[in-house]
C-alpha cells in the first residue's frame, strides 16, 4: 500500500466527524472527536490492537472523546496529507508547510 493511499473507512469516518489540527513541539497533530456511540465503529475501523497494552490516550469530553490520529494514519503506512480533505481548509492551509516538512523522507544515501 502506498503512502498516498488512505484507509477508506477511516477517511469516511473522519469526514463524518469533527476533526482538527494543532501544533505540539514542532509537529502537527491531527485529531478526531468521536461520539461515545461511535466508539465501536472507530475500533472496528482502526483495529483493536491499538487498544492493547494500555490503550491510547484520549481527551474525554462531555459527549465525545478526542483522539490524536497521527500514529494510526502513519501506522497504516499513510501520510497525513492523503487525508487533507478530512480537515478544515483554513486549518490545513495554516499547517500545510509544516505537514509537508514532517512527511519528507530522509535521504537514504
Amino acid at each position: 500500500m502506498g503512502k498516498d493511499d488512505v484507509n477508506a473507512r477511516l477517511y469516511d469516518f473522519l469526514k463524518d466527524n469533527e476533526t482538527g489540527l494543532y501544533s505540539r513541539r514542532n509537529e502537527i497533530i491531527a485529531y478526531v472527536h468521536i461520539n461515545f456511540y461511535d466508539l465501536k465503529e472507530f475500533i472496528e475501523i482502526v483495529g483493536d490492537y491499538y487498544f492493547d497494552e494500555g490503550g491510547i490516550q484520549v481527551q474525554m469530553l462531555k459527549y465525545s472523546i478526542c483522539v490524536d490520529i497521527n500514529d494510526i494514519i502513519e501506522g497504516e503506512g499513510h501520510y497525513l496529507s492523503a487525508y487533507k480533505n478530512c480537515f478544515d481548509e483554513q486549518d490545513w492551509k495554516y499547517c500545510e508547510e509544516q505537514i509537508k516538512a514532517m512527511e519528507v523522507i530522509p535521504n537514504a544515501g
